[in-house]
């Protein structure tokens, strides 16, 4: 009897020792994790650390398999896709005889305890009612009402662009995705995207459709980085059916937010989501933006606007007038057409300042009482600025020749006046990268575009270059 009451404490101490062993292993496990964690932290960007790795949190080691839990099935997939890796190396350092790495959503663990229904009622309530919605309505842009197909002007300069963004509220969804949009300033683009939003809200209402500036985003990102809440944003994002991003050029040069945009944008592609973007200048132009974004950018439809012709610009202004509902002499709006050429909105601009004069004013609206009023306009659109005189200009503020401009030449002292005259080229003039290397001595585009990137880069921390291009630019202006 005494035998079997020790033996039965043996039993129930060697229980005991072995449960605290259990919990002992555990804690030490749990502690490994976040070392490694930790690790991880000084190899990759704090972005991507508080993003992506911060929030999983220790599971269980169990048959040499690593389980993490994670909260959100977005961080699942990217921690699985593009982190596992340099997880599996920190970790392996720590977890002895480390084969795998599991990451389980622990929604589906609490999930699992809930009735059918209730699980699946409880979902809809969480996403439809309570997250999208609010979230929608929170950063998309106000729609403009009047900004509609019905009202887009179309001619051979914006056919394309018209077409396809018409398609877009047609198929269910394009096969041409993304749809990218781009063209000078005041040219329509908003206008299209603003019109695609609201056909597809009128045709497809159950669509969940942002449209939304490039801005926007990044003020949401940021946002939700300092508010600890970029988990919610992701998913968010991840959820929706049509994204519309404005101005998509604003984004560039912001390291971290186009490394989440390039992520948002690869989650809704391979969703067979669809994304239709506009920018002032074509993907492959865009010199602030990463290359793997550059390629995603340009791998659906990229149109653009090609110059306006008088036809299109007469029937603008035809349109505005009828809208306005004011009697303007013929040869005020063909004064207009031929002065204003290469901007919409300053050619709308214009003639809303001419109605306005005449109901401010009571003054009669005819060509000479129009040229005197538009006279600070008109004097800028006269101005047409080329790249030879650009060339002149910046030779004659360095004391080169001419020919410098053109030649091969690589000492400091001409190579980067010439680099400074391709910038300007750039920044001032609407010639692609081939027409600036061939006004420069047949040199090749990638030339052009390393000297504007070059010269992009020094005006960052050269104040004195700094200074040398807005004096040049004053000069090209005003001479």
């Amino acid at each position: 009897m005494t035998k079997n009451i020790f033996n039965q404490g043996l039993i129930n101490e060697n229980k005991n020792a072995s449960f605290e062993n259990v919990v002992s292993n555990q804690e030490t496990e749990k502690q490994n994790w976040e070392i490694t964690k930790s690790q991880i932290s000084k190899i990759v960007k704090e972005i991507v650390w508080k993003a992506w790795i911060e929030p999983i949190q220790f599971l269980e080691y169990k048959n040499k398999i690593l389980y993490l839990s994670v909260s959100s099935a977005l961080i699942s997939s990217r921690a699985e896709t593009q982190y596992y890796e340099t997880i599996f190396f920190e970790a392996n350092k720590f977890f002895d005889n480390l084969k795998e790495i599991k990451f389980v959503k622990i929604n589906s663990i609490k999930e699992k305890n809930l009735p059918v229904e209730q699980n699946y009622i409880d979902k809809n309530i969480s996403i439809k009612t309570k997250t999208i919605m609010p979230f929608i309505d929170s950063i998309s842009i106000k729609l403009n009402s009047k900004l509609t197909f019905e009202n887009f002007v179309v001619g051979n300069s914006n056919q394309m662009p018209f077409a396809a963004s018409k398609r877009m509220t047609q198929n269910q969804f394009s096969s041409y995705n993304p749809l990218y949009i781009h063209g000078n300033v005041g040219m329509g683009k908003t206008h299209l995207l603003n019109a695609i939003a609201i056909e597809l809200n009128q045709k497809h209402p159950n669509l969940k459709t942002v449209f939304m500036s490039a801005e926007r985003f990044m003020y949401q990102f940021i946002r939700a980085i300092r508010s600890k809440d970029t988990i919610k944003f992701k998913d968010q994002f991840r959820s929706l059916d049509v994204l519309i991003i404005d101005d998509i050029q604003f984004i560039g040069g912001k390291e971290s937010t186009q490394e989440e945009f390039f992520y948002t944008f690869n989650d809704l592609i391979n969703q067979g989501k669809q994304i239709i973007i506009s920018s002032n200048k074509s993907p492959f132009e865009l010199l602030d933006l990463d290359e793997k974004l550059k390629s995603r950018l340009g791998g659906g439809l990229v149109v653009d606007f090609l110059p306006t012709n008088f036809e299109l610009r007469m029937n603008i202004l035809n349109k505005k007038v009828n809208q306005l509902k004011i009697d303007i002499p013929n040869e005020v709006l063909e004064f207009l057409a031929k002065q204003i050429s290469n901007n919409i909105r300053e050619l709308e601009g214009a003639l809303n300042r001419i109605c306005a004069n005449y109901e401010l004013t009571g003054r009669e609206i005819c060509l000479e009482n129009s040229k005197e009023l538009l006279s600070d306009l008109l004097n800028v659109n006269e101005k047409t600025i080329s790249i030879n005189f650009i060339q002149e200009q910046v030779a004659s503020y360095f004391d080169l020749k001419l020919s410098d401009m053109t030649s091969s030449r690589r000492s400091i002292s001409i190579a980067r006046p010439r680099q400074m005259a391709m910038y300007l080229c750039k920044d001032m003039t609407s010639c692609s990268y081939p027409e600036i290397g061939k006004a420069f001595g047949g040199k090749d585009h990638t030339t052009v575009i390393h000297a504007v990137k070059k010269i992009v880069a020094l005006s960052t921390q050269d104040l004195i270059l700094q200074k040398k291009l807005k004096s040049l630019k004053k000069l090209i202006i005003s001479s």
